[in-house]
């Protein structure tokens, strides 16, 4: 096994101070309080489109890419294939990419707040899906 030596010492302890002061701000912005039994980190599969509506612009870096990452699980276990694998199928003249990803599960999540984040990724693919059916 090979250990990464760039990030011990000096290197590791400038990179700590600078995630510890660069955490502190974020806090700073507007806490956050996440539901009962959340214990400090969200489960996305778990959480209400109401949380994620106001974890979003209010929550950590990030959040929409940890979304993503949360999407291509579902999409992958659907069809085997990547995030980037499905886009490269559709159409040309389809207008999917990383923000317009985000901005249909933000959108949708602000109309449906009561339903699970997981619904809103759901609809998603439901779109994408019938976007590469009625395009091609």
């Amino acid at each position: 096994m090979v250990k990464n030596n760039a990030l011990r010492g000096p290197a590791c302890l400038i990179l700590a101070a600078a995630l510890t002061a660069y955490s502190g701000m974020a806090i700073a912005a507007k806490p956050l309080t996440l539901r009962p039994g959340m214990t400090g980190v969200p489960d996305l599969g778990a959480i209400k489109c109401e949380t994620f509506a106001d974890m979003y612009p209010n929550g950590p870096t990030g959040m929409s890419q940890a979304v993503l990452t949360w999407a291509q699980g579902y999409f992958y276990g659907l069809t085997a294939k990547t995030t980037d694998e499905i886009l490269a199928q559709l159409p040309e003249k389809s207008s999917w990419d990383f923000d317009t990803l985000t901005g249909h599960i933000i959108i949708f999540c602000e109309e449906h707040p009561e339903v699970p984040l997981p619904v809103a990724v759901k609809d998603l693919w439901s779109v994408m899906n019938a976007d590469n059916r009625t395009e091609r």
